[in-house]
């Protein structure tokens, strides 16, 4: 699919997800709406911030080296982006992830050992927004 094809769909997806938080009759529902907007939000700019010469594998997602992923640590404003089981998540909105780091862990890193020992499910990981992939 074209990529002004998808920028179009995701649009369309955040503009219907828009209608379904004001219209949403209970705090619960608003909660779970803002949580996908968010979510289809930051996918938009994944989608239109990727660009010329970046590293993208054949499945048109962004591939980093360690040394590239250490470079979204969270800081100075920087993005906070970790590598979790070979697939690179940006942590950027979520609260427990203020400044990159989450309880003595900092991100730009593969936390994919001290993810399995504190979590075990990837779960987890499903409402987070995929950026990548770590290459070895």
């Amino acid at each position: 699919m074209k990529k002004s094809l998808k920028i179009k769909f995701k649009i369309q997806k955040i503009m219907y997800l828009k209608q379904m938080v004001y219209f949403a009759k209970f705090p619960s529902q608003q909660l779970y709406y803002k949580k996908l907007l968010k979510n289809e939000i930051n996918k938009l700019k994944n989608l239109t911030n990727n660009r010329d010469g970046e590293k993208v594998n054949s499945n048109n997602q962004r591939e980093f080296t360690i040394e590239e992923l250490a470079q979204y640590d969270g800081s100075n404003g920087k993005p906070a982006y970790v590598g979790i089981n070979g697939i690179v998540y940006d942590l950027s909105n979520e609260i427990t992830w203020g400044g990159g780091t989450h309880f003595g862990l900092y991100s730009g890193k593969d936390l994919t050992n001290e993810f399995m020992q504190c979590h075990g499910k990837e779960e987890i990981l499903n409402n987070l927004p995929k950026i990548g992939v770590l290459k070895k």
